[in-house]
């Protein structure tokens, strides 16, 4: 399933249309949504994470005083959206039909199939992509791969190969043989502190580890460091303007 859910992840990243995810919780519903956000988004857009069960419709769609959430934001996941009442789903489509523009991508994360109203108030809505993930007890396929990207997010490209290779002879055939019992979230926990293992064993850092021999004196000298070079470039930049273009007259400072 995961070659198919990649493809999806690619179709609907550009897209502006709703996506609505089922599958209970822990198959990875969230971890989509984010690739989803990342492979469609532009730099600087955020994801933001709601839960439907207390999700308040005010929330969504008051704009009053500048504040408007929806513009600030570049992807808003609704998880529980089973939750979601047909008034607020609605409320919704009117508002995509509306500001079309003025809206971020919404992806919808339900355990399982929306019925009744809800489900009525869905179709209203304009064209959405839909993804049913299973269990990975229902797809042992995938662990592989899932665990193999994990484990290239967490590692050096220097580290990588070995990593993987160590992984996949130790590891991994007890994933694939055993009654797996978890999903997602628990095979990237048990791949994560793998890594954190290996890493440890082989004198190696992992992506992303902040150096605990760092000091917080070391970095107040940098951060001061780096803001003294600002203003010495600002100081060039400003000797470099002619008189007529001088912040008095209008110009560039």
């Amino acid at each position: 399933m995961v070659q198919d859910l990649w493809a999806f992840v690619l179709k609907t990243s550009d897209l502006r249309t709703p996506v609505k995810l089922v599958g209970p919780d822990g198959v990875g519903k969230k971890l989509t949504a984010r690739k989803i956000h990342a492979s469609g988004s532009i730099a600087g857009a955020r994801l933001r994470f709601l839960d439907g069960e207390n999700l308040n419709l005010d929330t969504i769609l008051d704009a009053s005083d500048g504040h408007d959430f929806l513009n600030r934001s570049g992807t808003v996941y609704i998880g529980r959206a089973e939750c979601l009442s047909s008034k607020f789903i609605t409320a919704l489509s009117n508002k995509m039909r509306s500001e079309p523009l003025q809206l971020p991508r919404f992806i919808f994360g339900f355990r399982s199939i929306p019925v009744g109203d809800t489900d009525r108030s869905l179709e209203n809505m304009k064209k959405m992509e839909t993804f049913v993930l299973t269990p990975l007890s229902e797809r042992i396929e995938d662990i592989s791969p899932i665990a193999r990207y994990r484990i290239w997010t967490l590692s050096l490209k220097e580290d990588f190969t070995q990593r993987w290779e160590e992984f996949e002879r130790t590891v991994l055939p007890e994933l694939l043989t055993r009654q797996w019992g978890g999903n997602v979230e628990e095979l990237l926990d048990v791949v994560s502190r793998y890594c954190e293992l290996s890493a440890s064993e082989h004198g190696t850092r992992l992506v992303g580890e902040i150096n605990s021999s760092v000091s917080s004196h070391w970095l107040k000298e940098q951060i001061e460091k780096m803001h003294e070079k600002l203003l010495q470039r600002w100081e060039h930049e400003d000797s470099m303007v002619e008189p007529v273009l001088s912040s008095r007259d209008g110009g560039v400072r």
